[in-house]
């Protein structure tokens, strides 16, 4: 009798406990629901949730293209020539008029 006991008790605390967190995360979901503008009682949590989760999936394949476009855009960037190339390149194109002169 004693060990049937023990464990009504045992199991008595942890259904309470999971009823608390289970009213603690009902209200908390309520509250999210109606900041973004949806009814809790119409809308069950699985079909809320999924609304943020396809939005992180869509960010994120956007956010890759970006990333690769701005890769793309500085692969084909011309970089600026040095102070000393430039001038060796105006030295050459001198060299050349004269040349043809």
């Amino acid at each position: 009798n004693f060990v049937l006991f023990s464990f009504y008790k045992r199991a008595e605390r942890k259904v309470r406990k999971l009823g608390e967190e289970t009213r603690e995360m009902l209200h908390g979901y309520e509250a999210v629901c109606k900041a973004f503008g949806e009814n809790p009682k119409r809308m069950e949590p699985n079909e809320f949730f999924k609304f943020f989760t396809e939005f992180f999936v869509q960010f994120e394949k956007v956010e890759r293209q970006i990333i690769e476009e701005e890769v793309q855009a500085k692969k084909s960037a011309v970089e600026p020539l040095s102070r000393d190339a430039s001038r060796e390149l105006v030295h050459e194109a001198m060299l050349k008029r004269a040349q043809m002169q």
